[in-house]
């Protein structure tokens, strides 16, 4: 790869982007001195996107192809030249090199991470970042461009993206030649196609899909804990996450014993009502958490099969315990945390969106293909209301270091 990509060549992408949203973003104050600017500074070395456990490298290039995730982390190092006769120590293991090296000098307080993006805010934080000896994939104090997507997706279905990056320094005409970052940003990928004749074993989030010629009735097993049976159709697609974390949060306000089936998303509604399984040896309680606070819900014991059953399209987070629960604490923290609410959107200015958020465990009567219905046998009415709604605060991301200044139309 070229020791350093033209800014010819990037001043050019930046005259065919069109008209993308800028947005420059002052970082890295380390001190009060005032740093040279590196010899020949810009992007080298390969990209390195850290998804989870696991890193993945992609060679620098003037535009730079790659797929991204919710919850991803990009990597981007900047490199300078070494002056003539100077050597330098790079990384964990010391090694002295010269030429055109990775940088691990100081990040002055005058320079900007700019962003030229198409990608409709996919990006939650930018930075400049200095790499330490926790960072695996990373060369130890090395200098990156560090970008973190945001940890939610909420769609099914792929959006495109396309950034131009580069670092700039104020009250100078000094600035790295600009890369181009441009792929597929989408929930994780899956080749898991739906089953109508065994049982469709999850046993990671996954997105899960009905071919375009079948229907059927699906049974999902969820590493036995619980089960999921549901009409579907050609198309049907839906993301499926469970686990059984412990909700601490929930679990203080109560003496009883709970046991929490957690079906993490929004994506997990299907078109018709299915059946809820959850085993159990003798008759419990269900409840589903909405908004922090507990539901109860029309669960209902099968004794033949020995389980509780819901009928229900959206699968939420539940919570099973032998003992009717007294929710008459949860009627009081409606109250509180409406007024919080209410507080909030009447503070929040133009940094927050006040929106009604419906129960995602919400139990359907019609187009249930099952048939059985709901008997009277089920959890009894606690006389708690419902919850009247949730803030979601959908404002600006601040980090040390980090400021915001604005986007404007090239």
């Amino acid at each position: 790869m070229k020791k350093m990509i033209a800014f010819s060549t990037a001043a050019a992408m930046m005259l065919t982007m069109g008209t993308a949203a800028f947005a420059d973003i002052s970082t890295g104050i380390v001190g009060e001195e005032k740093n040279e600017w590196p010899n020949e500074f810009g992007f080298g070395g390969e990209i390195k996107v850290v998804r989870g456990e696991e890193a993945l490298s992609y060679p620098l290039a003037e535009e730079n192809e790659f797929d991204l995730q919710p919850g991803d982390t990009v990597y981007l190092p900047l490199y300078y030249t070494t002056k003539e006769g100077e050597s330098v120590t790079i990384g964990a293991s010391k090694e002295e090199m010269t030429g055109h090296v990775p940088y691990t000098g100081s990040i002055d307080k005058n320079w900007k991470l700019n962003f030229i993006d198409k990608s409709k805010d996919m990006i939650e934080t930018a930075e400049l970042y200095k790499a330490n000896s926790s960072d695996k994939a990373l060369v130890k104090g090395a200098v990156y461009v560090k970008a973190q997507t945001k940890a939610a997706y909420n769609s099914l279905d792929d959006l495109e993206f396309n950034i131009g990056v580069f670092v700039s320094e104020r009250y100078t005409q000094n600035k790295t030649e600009q890369i181009q970052l441009k792929g597929v940003y989408s929930n994780p990928k899956s080749e898991n196609m739906v089953d109508f004749e065994w049982e469709n074993q999850v046993f990671e989030k996954a997105v899960w899909e009905v071919a375009e010629d079948q229907d059927g009735t699906a049974t999902f097993n969820f590493n036995d804990d619980a089960y999921y049976t549901v009409k579907m159709f050609g198309g049907d697609k839906v993301m499926l996450d469970f686990d059984r974390t412990y909700n601490k949060e929930v679990a203080n306000r109560y003496t009883e014993d709970l046991y929490f089936y957690n079906f993490r998303g929004d994506l997990d509604s299907f078109s018709a009502t299915g059946t809820l399984t959850i085993p159990v040896e003798e008759e419990m309680y269900l409840y589903e958490v909405v908004n922090g606070a507990l539901k109860t819900t029309n669960a209902v014991y099968n004794e033949e099969n020995e389980a509780m059953e819901l009928k229900t399209r959206n699968l939420g987070e539940y919570v099973l315990t032998p003992s009717k629960l007294d929710l008459s604490a949860e009627t009081e923290n409606e109250g509180s945390d409406n007024n919080s609410n209410e507080n909030n959107s009447n503070n929040s200015g133009n940094n927050g969106i006040v929106e009604e958020t419906p129960s995602q465990g919400e139990n359907q009567e019609n187009n249930d293909y099952l048939g059985g219905g709901n008997s009277d046998k089920g959890n009894p009415d606690t006389g708690a209301e419902d919850l009247a709604g949730l803030m979601t605060a959908m404002a600006v991301v601040s980090l040390t270091g980090i400021v915001l200044l604005g986007k404007k139309k090239r």
